[in-house]
């Protein structure tokens, strides 16, 4: 059973996107026209919008757009968001060209209009709900700096990215991430999740000092035994 707070994130969502629909149809109309032909195309502009929010909204939720947690959106959501928005695009454009046909709407209302609010509407959309994951995870970040103990990562691969940000998220975990030690020389002074890399791993105890660093972890999956030792050596050492 989805939690209730989920539900009220949606409710959100779904206000965002009666908002974005109708910026995206009237940002259309504004982008095809010149200033002095909009009040002209008014009444069209203001029937498509009513139609794009009796099409696109249903169409978004049987597409399940309201059923997400956005905070971990990812590329399959973005496939989704395109398939969604251009299925409801599709259906808007084919009930604004029969009106359009039956003489229901100006004759010379501009066709391309629908091509624009299909764009401006994936932008829109997927603009959105990727804004939500970026202010989540800025949010979460925020409130873990400063937060746990000084962790120090070693190994600056996906293995590495994925412990920072797994930190960076969870507060239960009560680490902070301070820096990366890698002993690829392309990877020195980068930064990775805003994280960034300080050294070779032969700096391991200059770094501990530097950055005051109460944990250590080895992000290495096939880190051999020599390492595993080394680090140990040197983590006894600082205390």
């Amino acid at each position: 059973m989805p939690a209730p707070r989920n539900h009220i994130r949606n409710r959100f969502v779904l206000i965002g996107d009666i908002a974005l629909i109708i910026v995206s149809v009237l940002g259309s109309f504004a982008l095809r026209l010149d200033a002095e032909q909009l009040p002209f195309y008014f009444p069209a502009a203001f029937l498509m919008c009513a139609v794009a929010l009796v099409i696109k909204i249903p169409v978004f939720y049987l597409f399940g757009l309201y059923r997400r947690l956005w905070i971990y959106a990812s590329t399959g959501e973005l496939r989704l968001i395109t398939v969604a928005v251009t299925s409801a695009s599709v259906l808007v454009s084919g009930v604004m060209l029969f009106l359009l046909s039956v003489g229901r709407i100006l004759p010379g209302m501009p066709r391309s209009a629908l091509g624009i609010d299909w764009l401006l509407s994936l932008v829109l959309i997927g603009g959105s709900r990727f804004a939500l994951r970026i202010l989540a995870e800025q949010s979460m970040i925020s409130r873990a700096n400063g937060k746990g103990k000084r962790a120090l990562v070693i190994g600056a691969g996906d293995a590495g990215a994925l412990v920072v940000r797994e930190l960076q998220k969870s507060s239960q975990l009560n680490l902070t991430p301070v820096g990366f030690l890698d002993d690829d020389p392309a990877k020195q002074r980068h930064s990775i999740h805003g994280v960034t890399v300080i050294g070779t791993v032969s700096d391991l105890a200059s770094a501990i000092d530097l950055h005051r660093v109460e944990e250590v972890i080895i992000a290495i999956p096939s880190a051999p035994g020599r390492l595993v030792r080394m680090v140990n050596d040197v983590c006894r050492l600082k205390g």
